[in-house]
């Protein structure tokens, strides 16, 4: 006699396996003690971070950029503490550039001053000025939470000494972390005349024949100079003040100044400066051969 078997097939439902986990959290975690954001303080993980309940002095080695001494004020939130902690504000910055040298020949074209200003972390820029005068307004162009430049062109030719400023401010910082900040910037430009030397077919009669000669610098007083010539004969070195008391080539020794059968100075002769600006005396010494000499380099020493 053939078994009977009674099957009970009952329907099963899906269960996601996100909710299966969910309801097993919750039932793993019914015996924890929920977290309450405020333990003997303010609250950082309910999003009321309503800062530190008293001051704090900090006795600890330093931490990132809170040193030991700082103080950290009630109702300083925990974010700006992090802040604090792990960022230094970087106050703002103004560079200026001239176009030409500091140093330059009497008579030169003066250039163009250009000025970086960088805000950083500071407020916005609220003045920005030129030679101790806020009505001489500096006009900077660019992005003013970043990095903006400003030019000013200098006109006319330079005769004596002159420095430049430049003042620009910044707001303080919306945090307060930097306070007002004035920057400046001061280029100085020193006037000079030139020396010149070189070989020359003939003795230099005129500013120009000296200005035309090979070598030439800017002459600060006394000191040792150099130059180089080509095969010569006659060489002519010419200084606006103070007096040649030495004149030498490398190839041989003595001073051509003690030898008067081949050099006569001082001699004096009248040079301009830069783009036909004004004249005065120098002093010229002239070293004459009979023959032609090897190329050479020589020294002149001044007092």
């Amino acid at each position: 006699m053939k078994k009977q078997y009674n099957i009970l097939i009952s329907e099963r439902k899906s269960v996601p396996r996100s909710k299966r986990l969910r309801e097993a959290g919750q039932s793993a975690s019914s015996a924890a003690v929920p977290v309450s954001g405020n333990a003997g303080g303010a609250g950082i993980g309910n999003g009321s971070d309503t800062g530190i309940s008293r001051d704090i002095r900090v006795n600890s080695p330093s931490v990132g950029h809170i040193i030991t001494g700082s103080v950290l004020p009630s109702g300083m939130r925990y974010e700006q503490i992090f802040r604090k902690m792990l960022y230094a504000p970087t106050p703002a910055t103004l560079v200026g550039k001239l176009s030409t040298a500091n140093d330059v020949e009497f008579g030169s074209t003066k250039g163009t001053l250009t000025y970086t200003a960088t805000r950083n972390d500071n407020g916005p820029m609220t003045k920005a000025y030129y030679d101790n005068q806020e009505e001489n307004v500096l006009e900077f162009a660019g992005d003013d939470t970043a990095i903006q430049t400003a030019t000013r062109q200098l006109k006319g030719n330079y005769t004596q000494g002159e420095t430049y400023s430049a003042t620009v401010i910044y707001a303080a910082s919306d945090d307060g972390d930097i306070n007002e900040t004035i920057l400046t910037s001061k280029i100085s430009v020193n006037v000079k005349r030139k020396w010149f030397a070189g070989v020359c077919s003939s003795i230099p009669q005129s500013s120009a024949d000296v200005r035309a000669l090979g070598s030439n610098g800017l002459y600060s007083g006394p000191g040792i100079f150099k130059f180089s010539a080509s095969n010569w004969k006659i060489v002519a070195v010419c200084v606006p003040a103070d007096s040649i008391k030495e004149i030498s080539i490398a190839s041989s020794y003595g001073n051509f100044v003690e030898n008067g059968k081949v050099c006569t100075g001082p001699v004096t002769i009248s040079v301009e400066g830069a783009n036909g600006s004004d004249a005065i005396d120098y002093k010229m010494w002239v070293i004459q051969t009979q023959g032609l000499n090897d190329p050479d380099s020589f020294t002149f020493k001044t007092i």
